[in-house]
């Protein structure tokens, strides 16, 4: 298993070194299924070099207005794109700031504005290596990490005013996500907004649920991202991000939310349910 793995990785070395700039990640799709494979079989480790933390939203806001940072068609998703619609500045969130772009132009176009204003800002920034987040395998005395995510992609530190660190990644569209259970791919919704919704509903542990408790005080602008709704291109990534069993895994959780919190502002999801429910 040990020469197999060695093989492989002989061949894929120009894929790892080069992990974030791979232009067509589909180009490598057969090598990367190869090694997840094996990672599995190897028992490799994790490895990550940034130990995120939470933070008030309002602590990043006074010095990066991301309303302003934020190109079209690049969305933050998660509680921070909840928090950026809501304004609401108590939401504990974390300090690592996921954005996704629709294309590798889009991307690199992100990255360029986001420097220009770190430079403008007098900001302390530096890009960060594309093995932040892997796999640590240990072959013939030689220590190795593989990269977990593969395409164009940009992980920058950038130093506040205020003593705050932050860990911005910039994602693609398409990049393929490495993992010991197989390959995932980045995706971009229209509406990234109700997708974090929707998955606190999936997902639903006790913080997604408190979560969406406390969302429910801004009933206006929760309802204007539901009415909003998806696109056709965010129900096709629907459609292959989750399978009937999920569907009705998240109708169940909706079920359950809604009869404990009468009168809440998701029943308002019924439409968007039942749209879900009909992607089979």
């Amino acid at each position: 298993m040990t020469n197999n793995l060695e093989s492989i990785l002989r061949e894929a070395r120009y894929i790892i070194n080069n992990a974030n700039e791979l232009t067509n990640p589909e180009d490598y799709y057969q090598t990367l299924s190869k090694i997840s494979d094996i990672l599995s079989q190897f028992r490799a480790r994790f490895h990550k070099e940034i130990n995120k933390e939470r933070m008030p939203f309002g602590e990043i806001k006074k010095y990066m207005d991301l309303d302003n940072r934020i190109i079209d068609s690049c969305s933050t998703f998660g509680n921070i794109e909840i928090a950026r619609i809501l304004n609401y500045l108590e939401k504990f969130v974390s300090d690592g700031i996921d954005i996704v772009c629709k294309d590798k132009e889009r991307t690199i176009e992100q990255k360029d504005l986001m420097i220009k204003y770190f430079e403008i800002k007098g900001y302390a920034y530096r890009f960060l290596s594309n093995d932040i987040y892997g796999y640590k395998l240990n072959l013939g005395g030689e220590k190795l990490i593989i990269p977990n995510l593969y395409g164009k992609y940009y992980y920058i530190k950038v130093k506040l005013p205020n003593g705050i660190t932050l860990y911005i990644m910039i994602n693609t569209a398409g990049n393929i996500l490495i993992k010991k259970t197989g390959l995932d791919r980045i995706l971009y919704f229209e509406n990234f907004g109700l997708f974090t919704i929707i998955y606190k509903f999936f997902r639903y542990q006790k913080k997604d649920i408190k979560d969406l408790e406390e969302y429910e005080e801004y009933l206006d602008k929760i309802k204007e991202i539901i009415n909003k709704g998806f696109s056709e291109e965010d129900i096709n990534n629907l459609r292959s991000l989750f399978d009937n069993k999920y569907i009705e895994k998240i109708k169940r959780n909706w079920h359950e939310y809604i009869e404990k919190h009468p009168g809440s502002i998701y029943e308002s999801l019924n439409d968007v349910i039942k749209v879900i429910e009909h992607i089979y």
